[in-house]
């Protein structure tokens, strides 16, 4: 168990996707999925942001493992691939959002 605990290689891993999720971007795109999947333009309008910026922070969480996709069509669908990393968001947006800053 320690040696799970403690193991750097997955550190190493749980790391970069932190640095993944560290943009404000990409933290609306989770939220934006937490209903369910959508494709690339709908998540676009939902974060106010271009086709292709959207695309950009897509296909950087989709390498790091944060989101999965699936083509339907002529569409391509994502989703959140562990409920897990929106649940840690959302535990740190409600944990800030009752505190003031000094």
């Amino acid at each position: 168990m320690v040696d799970q605990l403690f193991n750097y290689n997955e550190a190493v891993i749980q790391a970069d996707r932190c640095r993944a999720l560290a943009h404000p971007r990409r933290i609306l795109i989770l939220w934006s999925l937490s209903n369910g999947e959508k494709t690339v333009g709908e998540i676009a309008e939902l974060i106010d942001s271009s086709i292709q910026n959207t695309s950009h922070h897509l296909r950087l969480m989709k390498e790091k493992k944060i989101l999965m996709s699936n083509r339907q069509g002529q569409s391509v669908y994502y989703q959140i691939a562990d409920p897990e990393n929106l649940r840690l968001i959302l535990q740190i947006a409600d944990s800030g959002s009752n505190k003031t800053m000094k």
